[in-house]
């Protein structure tokens, strides 16, 4: 198929004259939107081979430039430099008059991609932490030079085709994340239409062409909570592009193309409660078994539903007993679902599972992930990283069920939730009708205030969870997508000990940061005592922080603020000097330090040797259901960094978290009871102390 750029060329060689104006029209049809494809490359090359005999004087040249961007130009001479941090609490980071991003003072610029990559990196890193708008204050000219600079970077890394030289593929894709978020900073700095309306064509170009599907995710859905989104051009782009993020249907394109009528399902069920009452469950809705049923194996049920307008559709689900294989089918094309209905493990089913999963050169497009268990969204980030194109429906909160006297289950909100969605499947009905519904089925949770099920079109929730760039920042904060990690080498006898990285806080990898964030949600779960405090999950995860000198050194930090929705929240930060720490040792600290913010903001009131036997609880039930294998050692290093008593074990405070009621698994009021009949009175008593429980104070 010829294209408009070939055809253009075509067009301009009738006459056996390729001018100057001819060239420029040819560029000004490749920058419409801003980015220039790879497509458009090879277009420009073929027509420069093609009628190399054609062109005139300065037209081989104008087109030449757009094939090969130069880097930015100096600034003029005598010209002003901004700072645009003048705070210098980042990474030095520069905008000369050229409006050319510099980590040179004097407004040098960048001399390779890599200089240009890091310079706009650490733009967009500004940017994302800026309280207003980062270019807000610069004119008009010096914001219009931006933007085509960041064109012109842009130019440089075209997302279907090959970096250029020297730079990495992973270099590539951060420079157009940089620029995504210094050009959104852009948008939402410039009112002039004149401007806007470029900017936001090229935004739309770049989110368009994006084949990485996390920082295509990350682009429009900061987008939708720009300033400049809230009503014109910008919103209605925005509206529009939610569509990717937010899939209005499952994808039923892919499920009902040419003329299919059948969805297949395969369905895990926990072991052992599980397995009796999800097959009666479905036998009483209409499915049939086919063939024999084996609880031990794989059984098929098959259902045939009419719906008016619709027609008859087929539902086939195989089901069968485990908890590590749950996503072994993913990538088998005949299959529409892959779901699982059981206990959590404390999230271990499903890492295990994602772990097991196989890897899908389409990251499970087409595939609808449908896993109930308590408290799904805590691994729902694991998931998307390596199913990035799947759509993902799982629990916010616990998720019930009822039992008969042999503890098997006989009705559970993951059966009732999933036949909502097989019935609202079979009407075609979007995601709008099918979140409400399978909320609605889920009527075991008494008492609940929110939606139990999380689906494609919970936009909000799912980026308070999700930390598609590793960086430690929930995506709901984090602007700036950011592939340049850095894993600090983790060892367990100094994790208790501040240290120095030799990277900066914005460049280390936060994937724990994150995983502890969930798992203080999680735990509050089932906690008799953080129940009270965060039954819905208010912690989101801010990453990593760095202490400017004078200030408190704080292992973790909880600020308390307004979400977008109105309700309270806690953005928890991490020292970035215990980046090195384990994951099991951070997300225990994590949770004992949310604790100890829980109680000295009065929310708790409990007298301070119940709240430390409290946040010890939690500790411990943290370390009980990680995987990790240092329990002792790290609970060793815990008391002596909190200067609590060394003669409280770990094995006394899990026995103690066995008199837990109900499904305070995490400890309640019978279990700090019992806890105080296994410890001496001089542990006890020290622990009426105000220096003990905190973290003693290093250096």
């Amino acid at each position: 198929m010829t294209t408009t750029i070939r055809r253009m060329g075509d067009a301009a060689v009738i006459d056996r004259k390729f001018t100057a104006d001819e060239a420029k029209a040819i560029v000004a049809q490749v920058k419409s939107n801003g980015i220039v494809s790879a497509r458009e490359k090879a277009d420009l090359k073929a027509i420069l081979t093609k009628y190399a005999d054609t062109f005139q004087a300065g037209s081989l040249e104008i087109i030449k430039a757009l094939l090969d961007p130069q880097l930015p130009p100096p600034p003029p001479v005598g010209s002003q430099t901004v700072n645009l941090d003048a705070t210098n609490a980042e990474r030095p980071i520069f905008l000369n008059a050229s409006g050319v991003f510099t980590v040179n003072s004097n407004g040098t610029p960048p001399r390779t991609d890599l200089e240009l990559g890091e310079a706009v990196f650490r733009a967009a890193e500004a940017a994302d932490n800026a309280r207003t708008p980062l270019l807000a204050t610069a004119s008009k000219d010096l914001r219009s030079k931006t933007f085509e600079q960041l064109k012109l970077a842009l130019a440089r890394v075209p997302a279907d085709g090959a970096p250029p030289a020297g730079m990495t593929s992973q270099q590539a894709l951060q420079l157009r994340a940089s620029s995504g978020a210094v050009l959104l900073d852009l948008i939402n700095s410039s009112s002039e239409p004149e401007l806007r309306g470029p900017a936001v064509k090229t935004y739309e170009a770049l989110v368009r062409a994006e084949v990485d599907p996390r920082l295509r995710e990350n682009l429009i859905f900061h987008l939708s909570n720009a300033p400049a989104a809230q009503s014109g051009e910008v919103k209605a782009l925005s509206d529009l592009l939610l569509k990717q993020l937010a899939p209005t249907t499952p994808p039923y394109e892919k499920w009902f193309a040419n003329g299919n009528k059948t969805v297949n399902l395969s369905w895990t069920v926990g072991q052992g409660e599980f397995w009796k009452g999800f097959t009666a469950y479905l036998k009483t809705n209409g499915f049939k078994a086919v063939g024999a049923e084996n609880e031990h194996g794989v059984s098929t049920y098959e259902a045939k539903i009419n719906k008016p307008g619709v027609g008859e559709t087929t539902f086939r689900i195989q089901v069968h007993q485990g908890g590590t294989d749950i996503l072994n089918t993913m990538n088998d094309k005949n299959l529409q679902m892959v779901g699982y209905d059981g206990h959590s493990n404390w999230g271990r089913a499903m890492t295990a599972s994602v772990k097991n999963g196989p890897e899908t050169p389409d990251a499970g497009d087409g595939k609808l992930v449908f896993y109930n268990l308590c408290v799904g969204k805590g691994v729902l980030d694991r998931v998307k990283e390596k199913y990035g194109n799947a759509q993902v429906v799982t629990t916010y909160a616990a998720s019930n069920f009822y039992t008969d006297g042999q503890g098997q289950m006989t009705r559970g909100e993951g059966g009732q939730a999933l036949m909502a969605l097989i019935n609202g499947v079979a009407a075609r009905n979007d995601w709008t009708a099918l979140h409400t519904a399978m909320n609605k089925a889920a009527d075991i949770g008494y008492g609940r205030t929110w939606d139990n099920y999380i689906t494609p079109i919970s936009t909000q929730v799912r980026e308070k969870v999700l930390d598609r760039d590793n960086d430690g920042q929930a995506d709901y904060l984090d602007k700036h997508f950011n592939y340049s990690t850095f894993k600090v080498t983790e060892d367990t006898a100094r994790e208790f000990q501040a240290v120095k990285q030799d990277r900066p806080a914005t460049v280390l990898d936060g994937t724990k940061v994150l995983v502890s964030a969930n798992m203080v949600n999680t735990l509050s779960e089932f906690s008799g005592i953080l129940d009270r405090a965060n039954p819905d999950s208010k912690v989101v995860s801010g990453g990593w922080y760095e202490p400017k000198p004078g200030e408190p050194k704080d292992v973790v930090r909880f600020a308390e603020q307004k979400g977008r929705d109105g309700k309270t929240e806690y953005v928890m930060t991490f020292n970035a000097r215990y980046s090195h720490m384990s994951e099991e040792a951070m997300r225990a600290t994590t949770a004992y330090e949310f604790n100890r913010f829980m109680q000295d903001g009065g929310k708790l009131r409990l007298t301070p040797e119940d709240s430390k036997l409290a946040g010890m609880m939690l500790f411990a039930q943290s370390l009980s259901v990680d995987e990790g294998y240092r329990d002792g050692e790290v609970w060793k290093n815990f008391l002596n960094r909190y200067n609590l008593p060394e003669t409280v074990s770990l094995s006394s405070v899990n026995s103690a978290l066995a008199s837990h009621t109900g499904h305070n698994y995490a400890g309640d009021s019978a279990v700090i009871a019992k806890l105080k009949t296994l410890i001496t009175p001089d542990a006890l008593a020290a622990l009426k102390r105000p220096e003990v429980g905190v973290p003693v104070t290093i250096l």
